[in-house]
């Protein structure tokens, strides 16, 4: 077990990551039967995101796995995309999106353009795109799925448009490690004005600010330190109630 804890580089010394990777191990050689990553982390955690959310875990859990989780992509397009000879355009314009195996791209063409990750799947799923690629990321699920395909694409800008919370940025940042140029929607002046209007209309946390330390959203972070919390759905309503202008992404 332990040259095993060797390899996901997990040390006997982080006491609370040891215990968890303990467990995993004993699951997969007593119990296993091929079920996905999310199951076994609800089983052993009674949360299906603790797995997922650490790198390490999730690298132990695939070093036993039959298939590794699917690395399904979500999309919707108007843009010229093509992949594997179907365009996409076509099928979000027919069946509102595409849903395919990220890992079975053989042949890929596009024009450059804006794209956005959507955290949720309300705005993924309701706005419409405007010379843009919207991905969704189901939260802090796909983010290695997403990321490969990105690599794959050429674009003009890369926004990850999410909750104003620190999960939100948490996902945001674990984007950023393998898309250094991604930002983050709404911007700092869009959260400001935000604030300005409906801070005593907007929900709480109570998650400790001390705990929390995300190089890149720092400013970010400062405004929502008060446990203020900005939903994406609640953004994507402003839109529509033409309190803030919609970015060009967005038709």
């Amino acid at each position: 077990m332990d040259k095993i804890l060797e390899i996901a580089n997990i040390s006997p010394n982080d006491t609370h990551l040891y215990n968890k990777a303990k467990k995993i191990i004993e699951f997969m050689h007593t119990q296993y039967q091929g079920e996905d990553l999310r199951f076994v982390s609800a089983y052993l955690f009674n949360d299906s995101k603790i797995i997922d959310k650490n790198s390490k875990l999730r690298k132990l859990f695939n070093h036993f796995a039959t298939v590794e989780r699917p690395n399904i992509i979500y999309i919707r397009t108007d843009t010229n995309l093509q992949i594997n000879g179907i365009n996409i355009s076509q099928l979000t314009e027919k069946l509102h999106l595409c849903a395919f195996f990220g890992g079975d791209i053989k042949e890929l063409k596009q024009d450059k353009c804006n794209i956005i990750i959507s955290e949720n799947l309300s705005f993924f799923m309701s706005a419409k795109p405007n010379n843009a690629i919207f991905l969704y990321s189901k939260g802090f699920h796909l983010i290695n799925s997403l990321s490969a395909f990105i690599k794959k694409l050429k674009f003009n800008k890369l926004i990850h448009f999410g909750d104003v919370d620190f999960e939100g940025l948490a996902i945001f940042e674990a984007f950023k490690k393998q898309l250094p140029n991604i930002e983050f929607y709404p911007d700092k002046e869009t959260i400001e004005t935000i604030i300005k209007k409906y801070k005593d209309m907007l929900p709480k946390h109570n998650q400790d600010i001390t705990k929390c330390n995300y190089n890149h959203s720092k400013e970010i972070l400062s405004l929502i330190k008060d446990k203020i919390s900005i939903e994406q759905e609640f953004v994507h309503t402003l839109f529509y109630k033409k309190v803030l202008g919609k970015p060009e992404w967005i038709k």
